[in-house]
């Protein structure tokens, strides 16, 4: 159970700190189940409410230690693009890393979607509109939880990250 004031990493909302809980009815059952009452960091207007008993282990989880977030970036030329056989594996392999919720997912599908994107650029192609909305995604979710792990601003963190990946390439 994550306290009042923690911040997580919650599904589809991304990096949220914790701003409370509160009481829900279930619907259908008469029975009252407790919430998490979750302040998603980069949208200020928005209040998610979250099971705290969810059998789903990766929707909330903590975010990485300033020391993890560390490690994860020394790691990044080491860590190895997605492999797939054509565009149908390759974009089933990247909705799966994104929504695995972790953040080494997420460099493979940044790094092999950059690839990719070089790849097409050389001929004279662009990039997928799934391609480029897995990018987006990865880049969202793994640039907001590294920056709110090391005190950064966005920006900041995400100008850093992308010349650490055009540096290993």
């Amino acid at each position: 159970m994550f306290a009042e004031g923690d911040f997580i990493s919650h599904g589809t909302n991304g990096v949220c700190r914790v701003a409370g809980f509160t009481q829900m009815d279930v619907p259908g059952t008469g029975e009252k189940k407790e919430y998490y009452i979750l302040k998603p960091v980069y949208d200020s207007n928005a209040t998610v409410y979250s099971p705290v008993e969810s059998g789903d282990t990766l929707k909330c989880r903590s975010i990485l230690t300033e020391e993890e977030a560390k490690k994860l970036i020394g790691d990044i030329p080491t860590i190895a693009p997605i492999e797939a056989c054509d565009r149908k594996e390759l974009e089933e392999k990247c909705k799966q890393a994104i929504s695995s919720g972790l953040c080494s997912e997420w460099v493979r599908v940044i790094k092999t979607l950059w690839e990719d994107r070089r790849s097409r650029e050389g001929q004279g192609k662009k990039m997928t509109a799934a391609s480029e909305r897995f990018l987006k995604q990865a880049e969202e979710k793994l640039h907001g939880e590294l920056a709110v792990s090391l005190g950064m601003q966005k920006q900041e963190l995400t100008d850093y990250l992308c010349g650490l990946l055009m540096a290993t390439k």
